[in-house]
């Protein structure tokens, strides 16, 4: 896993980009939280880390991050997670939030959450299984699905596919550890309900909403996310 590291601080800020971004999305950070060691990850698949041999799983993500982090000497640990970053910030929380004597998470427009479905998906869904089973070369069936799948290669659309699909609900329910989740009021991706239930799911989280900013609030409003994020950090 490729990364950027700026400062010798035992007290870690990590950064988890969400899916089709990179380190950059968050690097202009790095001019801040200047009493921390912030670290800026390339995923599997995305910025300068090469794809995988084969489909990845969130948890096979979780897995790499604590593969680097486990290479730090870390007195405090906070991860900040956007939309996919959320994810595997949720699920590592589920399985290491003890192993830190500091941990804290800011969920940032977190996808993980089983989206509600109208009758206009699935209408969708079995077209496009209809399609596949007797048109199978047809360029419908190549351009449909999501911007963030089409455009990518197999193994990635199969990480993609197992990404999406599961459900983390079960693990957010179980987080202890401090959390704060930032949503932009706006957020057309994950919506707003999903913050809701985030905050419902997590005992010990406060949801902080972000006006006129969409999925990505902390590049819509970057001033106010600094402000919720440096509050975040100092209040034990």
């Amino acid at each position: 896993m490729k990364y950027l590291k700026f400062g010798d601080s035992k007290n870690y800020i990590v950064f988890l980009h969400g899916w089709g971004a990179d380190k950059n999305s968050f690097l202009w950070l790095k001019n801040y939280f200047l009493n921390y060691s912030l670290v800026f990850v390339d995923f599997a698949g995305f910025g300068e880390t090469p794809e995988p041999k084969k489909p990845m799983s969130v948890f096979d993500y979780v897995s790499e991050l604590k593969e680097l982090l486990d290479s730090f000497e870390i007195d405090s640990l906070t991860l900040v997670g956007h939309s996919f970053g959320g994810r595997v910030a949720i699920k590592f929380s589920f399985l290491f939030q003890n192993e830190y004597d500091k941990f804290k998470i800011c969920l940032v427009d977190a996808a993980g959450l089983k989206p509600r479905r109208g009758l206009r998906y699935y209408y969708k869904v079995y077209k496009y299984k209809l399609t596949k089973k007797y048109f199978p070369n047809s360029k419908k069936l190549k351009l449909s699905g999501s911007k963030d799948y089409v455009s990518l290669s197999p193994v990635m659309k199969q990480t993609f596919i197992r990404v999406v699909n599961e459900d983390l609900s079960s693990y957010a329910k179980f987080i202890n550890a401090k959390t704060l989740i930032v949503w932009g009021r706006d957020d057309t991706e994950t919506k707003m309900y999903m913050a809701k239930k985030l905050n419902k799911l997590i005992r010990n989280s406060k949801l902080e909403i972000i006006d006129k900013a969409g999925h990505f609030s902390f590049l819509d409003e970057p001033d106010e996310f600094v402000i919720l994020l440096d509050t975040f950090l100092k209040n034990e």
